[in-house]
């Protein structure tokens, strides 16, 4: 049996005919007009190893993987290092999980030939007994990887190079630091807020402006984590000036416990000796240079300052974990909320917070029954900012897609565009409406146009580009929307906008689609297909009650209390 594994950055090439194929196995996600069309030239099955994904189960299970190795790698300050990276490589885990049950559908011994190496690859060779032949040579792969840098650096502009260089090459700050000054400590109490992306900054001052006469500080590990403004009870200062040496007993101590874990695990789960064989294990998977440089910036920050409670409004990324652990385990009030309308990955990762702030009940929903987070620690509190606005004056003139980060749930990106773009304008055309992308935070308004101009080129200047935060201008000009699981999704209902649902292109795990047509944030359309009977269905189309999924803003005085003594923390019901 001869099967062709096909890298998620190769596009489907003539060249690739020229063999009889028993198999295409797909190592990314496409449409499924793309497949059809490959199973058409090549004259044989074509699948994607997505489609072995058991979505929510799946969270379950990666949760029991992940847990395994808590207790293994402690340091001096009681923080679990398994628990700060297993999240950094936890999708990783997901595809050795994967990659295991693609192998037990192949006959042992088979013949697999790969377009490029790749840890996938590598790991079938180990699981069937077999070599891979690789169709493509060295210069190939180093074409490839040229080719891949030139795109992303060519999709940045200024201000998003300098973070890129500065994550890339300085990620201790070792550089920064030595140009750069802490400011003075007043003494008075603060709640510290730490911060690397602005929606997070965004969100936890949000929460802020509740109690203007209580002082907050917001430390920022990454330039991006800045806001333009802040409110005047809030202070805004760098983590980088914090950085210094670190302990190097300590570090070669937890990289030796490190090596002993990965032995461990890859004993005690087959998952985990599959990603071992991949590299997911690797020391750059594991960087403790960085994350002891980090932990020790933190603490600095906590023996500077008087901090009388830790608000995060990320709690999964290293730069903003680490200091809610360090507030826990100080026996000082750690709270916790997620700066989107839902978190996945609280169905997998350890909750450090005491107190566990909800934007609705729809998020509640979702926190309790999917991803089975204890009641007792949730409480629905809504920052101002996040209680949706109801229903306003509109001009409708414009059918809205909000975009996603596809590349990152594993899909080929340009598939999918190959199969939107006609199929949207055209309902834009039927509508009498001008079609409008507007940006996910993660992509480049640069990036976006050159790829409408390669997939689209004959009408690519009669469709607009939008990027930052949506406008009330933009708001106004909305007649309806499409998204695949944007939060944006949920506005909209609000508003009375009416949204549709890309339900074929959601991700593989996180159940966000479902959820929100269980609230009715959205209409969700099953195939591509079904774009076209949007005007239809706009006709039947009734304002969406959205009562259940939205809530009142917390008190100022009950927020006050969770950030005096989470002991007072305002229970939801278990029930």
């Amino acid at each position: 049996m001869k099967i062709l594994l096909l890298h998620p950055e190769d596009a489907f090439a003539h060249e690739y005919l020229v063999r009889q194929w028993d198999l295409v196995v797909d190592l990314g996600r496409a449409p499924r007009g793309t497949y059809a069309d490959w199973r058409d030239q090549t004259g044989c099955p074509v699948i994607s190893i997505f489609d072995y994904a058991e979505e929510i189960d799946d969270l379950y299970y990666l949760r029991e993987l992940l847990h395994l190795g808590l207790g293994h790698v402690v340091d001096q300050c009681g923080i679990d290092w398994w628990d700060i990276f297993s999240l950094e490589i936890a999708s990783g885990i997901q595809r050795a999980v994967l990659i295991g049950r693609l192998a037990k559908k192949l006959p042992l011994n088979c013949e697999l030939y790969s377009t490029r190496a790749d840890f996938v690859v590598t790991a079938l060779e180990r699981l069937l007994g077999g070599r891979a032949t690789c169709l493509g040579g060295r210069m190939q792969s180093r074409v490839h990887r040229l080719r891949r840098r030139y795109e992303t650096f060519s999709q940045l502009d200024g201000s998003e190079l300098l973070q890129l260089f500065e994550d890339k090459f300085d990620a201790d700050h070792s550089i920064r630091c030595r140009f750069a000054r802490r400011g003075r400590s007043s003494g008075q109490p603060v709640v510290l807020v730490p911060s690397a992306y602005v929606n997070v900054t965004r969100t936890a001052l949000a929460y802020a402006g509740l109690l203007p006469h209580q002082q907050f500080v917001l430390v920022v590990a990454r330039r991006s984590g800045y806001l333009a403004s802040t409110p005047s009870n809030v202070t805004a200062t760098s983590l980088t000036p914090y950085f210094g040496a670190i302990d190097k007993h300590e570090l070669a101590s937890l990289r030796g416990s490190w090596e002993k874990l990965k032995i461990w695990l890859s004993r005690s789960a087959p998952e985990f000796k599959t990603a071992k064989s991949a590299g997911f294990f690797r020391p750059s998977n594991a960087p403790f240079h960085w994350g002891l440089a980090l932990r020790d910036a933190c603490l600095r920050v906590f023996a500077s300052k008087h901090v009388t409670a830790c608000l995060t409004a990320a709690d999964s990324n290293p730069n903003t974990r680490i200091p809610l652990i360090i507030a826990k385990n100080r026996g000082i009030p750690a709270l916790a909320c997620h700066h989107g309308a839902l978190d996945f990955r609280m169905a997998i990762k350890v909750n450090h917070a005491d107190a566990y702030l909800v934007k609705s009940e729809m998020e509640l929903d979702y926190l309790k029954r999917i991803c089975r987070f204890p009641a007792e620690k949730i409480s629905i509190a809504a920052p101002p900012s996040s209680i949706l606005r109801h229903a306003i004056s509109r001009s409708p003139q414009c059918l809205v897609f909000f975009t996603e980060p596809y590349r990152g749930y594993g899909w080929r990106t340009d598939e999918v565009y190959r199969d939107l773009l006609p199929r949207l304008f055209v309902l834009a055309q039927n509508c009498g409406l001008k079609l409008v992308f507007k940006l996910h935070p993660f992509e480049s308004l640069k990036g976006y146009r050159r790829m409408l101009r390669r997939l689209f080129p004959e009408h690519e200047r009669q469709i607009e580009v939008l990027a930052g935060p949506p406008t009330e201008q933009l708001w106004h000009n909305t007649r309806f929307a499409l998204t695949v699981q944007s939060s944006t999704a949920l506005e909209c209902t609000a508003l009375g906008i009416p949204v549709f649902l890309c339900g074929w292109l959601r991700d593989s795990y996180t159940g966000y689609v479902q959820q929100y047509a269980r609230f009715g944030a959205g209409r969700v359309l099953e195939s591509v297909e079904q774009i076209a009977e949007i005007p239809r269905l706009l006709e039947k189309h009734e304002k969406s009650s959205y009562t259940r999924a939205s809530s009142a803003a917390i008190d100022t005085r009950d927020f006050a209390q969770l950030l005096a003594d989470t002991c007072s923390l305002p229970l939801v019901n278990s029930a």
